[in-house]
């Protein structure tokens, strides 16, 4: 199934995007102005700066899904995957553990798109009890691997075969954090697959190498 096929979330995700647009730009100002009114070593700062930042990255967020739900296309850059995982591994914090190359290994991705891809894999897991996430990324003469694995119960059995289809959850939520990372890699011409394994899930994300 390409990205076109995936109207539903794609036109979700748009309209989210645009109602909580102002709203978002309403809550960073209002956290700029506080962490300007406190002094730069009030133990409150580092908080303020911390959902500031957390803040600004969500508005680049929304913005990427607002123009992915009118366009169906990224806007690939070249992107070191190294310090991509290791970024992630960072904000997740100790229990999510990434795997890297000794030196840069760069794709043209849009970084906004697989970095949630990457989340939404991540955070699924974390919320199902993994003790530990494993992000790794392997370069091939015919594909560039992202991989992300973990030590938790594993994806339920009847849902395995609706997985990536819109609305389709093993656990209570939307439905739609894994229908959006297909649509994002499908729309660089790649794909993601539940691999076998003995314990717990296993997905990789595969892109075409870039010609």
């Amino acid at each position: 199934m390409n990205v076109l096929q995936l109207e539903p979330e794609r036109r979700l995700t748009a309209v989210l995007g645009h109602e909580l647009r102002n709203p978002l730009a309403a809550a960073i100002t209002g956290v700029t102005l506080a962490a300007e009114l406190t002094d730069a070593h009030d133990p409150r700062r580092e908080f303020l700066d911390r959902a500031l930042g957390d803040l600004q990255r969500l508005a680049g967020l929304l913005r990427t899904y607002l123009e992915f739900g009118r366009t169906g296309r990224p806007r690939p850059r070249a992107q070191d995957l190294g310090e991509l995982l290791q970024a992630l591994a960072r904000r997740h914090g100790p229990r999510v553990v990434a795997r890297v190359p000794a030196g840069p290994l760069t794709l043209r991705i849009d970084r906004d798109l697989v970095e949630r891809s990457l989340d939404n894999l991540v955070e699924n897991a974390l919320a199902a009890g993994a003790r530990e996430v494993r992000v790794s990324v392997t370069a091939r003469a015919d594909a560039t691997l992202l991989e992300v694995e973990d030590d938790g119960p594993g994806v339920p059995h009847e849902v395995r075969a609706r997985l990536f289809e819109p609305f389709v959850s093993g656990r209570g939520s939307s439905g739609l954090g894994l229908a959006l990372v297909r649509a994002a890699v499908e729309a660089h011409g790649g794909s993601v697959t539940l691999q076998p394994s003995l314990r717990g899930a296993h997905f990789v994300l595969a892109f075409p190498p870039e010609p």
